[in-house]
């Protein structure tokens, strides 16, 4: 079978290398503005959450979905895409200096863009592992950003007990912390009486999820139903589980219409 090729893809954003004693190898930083940021009346800065450890294609980029989508001028977003050394599930490893996923995002990153745009808004976005770390993020921290929109991941995960889980949380007790339906629980009432959340599927982690997992979605949904957390929902439609199956100018939709 000869090689398969993309459209040609014109890139026009910023890349920043950042050296940070929170992470065992350097990062990059791509940040992408719409054409007229001035002309804006409410910009925002959206957080691409990656799945994958590094600057990876394995399984699309978003950045590049924004890109090509035009999504960054149709919802006046700064788009900012950040890399980890290590699989990112935003957990901090007390015993590692340079294994701290959670204050390497918060002050390296948040903090060098609120320093590049000041003021603006920031939402969330992500698939799988980012996903996940979307509403994580969220739940811990409703003060910095306004809403999170997750694709297709483990929310519902209970235990650290799958894809190097066990790695990043060798103390299983410690997990709580930062288990969404435990931040749901616990949490979820300083979200306020707007949807702050939306969750979107599926494909390996919704409905007719194959069997080595289940259908996180529908469960955290009904959670969210039972807490009275307001949030929205749409586990309809099967995507392959990757950047550029088609769902991300769907969501992003309905994070512009949740952070205005």
């Amino acid at each position: 079978m000869p090689a398969q090729y993309s459209a040609p893809l014109r890139l026009n954003y910023l890349q920043y290398t950042v050296r940070s004693s929170r992470q065992m190898l350097e990062t990059t930083i791509r940040v992408l503005e719409p054409d007229s940021l001035d002309a804006i009346e409410r910009p925002r800065i959206l957080y691409l959450l990656p799945s994958t450890p590094e600057l990876s294609h394995r399984s699309g980029d978003g950045l590049d979905e924004v890109l090509a989508h035009d999504l960054h001028n149709q919802h006046g977003l700064v788009t900012v895409a950040p890399t980890f050394s290590e699989w990112p599930w935003m957990t901090d490893l007390p015993d590692q200096q340079m294994f701290q996923q959670v204050l390497y995002f918060l002050e390296d990153v948040v903090g060098f863009i609120d320093r590049q745009y000041p003021k603006l808004p920031r939402v969330l976005m992500g698939y799988s592992k980012g996903g996940s770390a979307a509403l994580q993020l969220l739940l811990r921290y409703p003060e910095l950003f306004h809403a999170a929109a997750a694709f297709d991941s483990p929310i519902m995960k209970e235990q650290p007990d799958q894809w190097e889980m066990p790695y990043y949380w060798p103390n299983r007790e410690r997990y709580r912390d930062f288990a969404i339906p435990h931040l749901l629980r616990t949490r979820g009432h300083l979200l306020g009486q707007e949807p702050r959340i939306a969750l979107y599927g599926y494909g390996n982690f919704g409905k007719h999820a194959p069997d080595w997992t289940y259908d996180h979605l529908s469960a955290g949904h009904e959670l969210m139903d039972e807490l009275s957390i307001p949030h929205r929902y749409d586990n309809s439609t099967r995507r392959e589980h990757r950047w550029d199956s088609g769902w991300l100018p769907e969501a992003l939709a309905g994070l512009d219409q949740m952070s205005r």
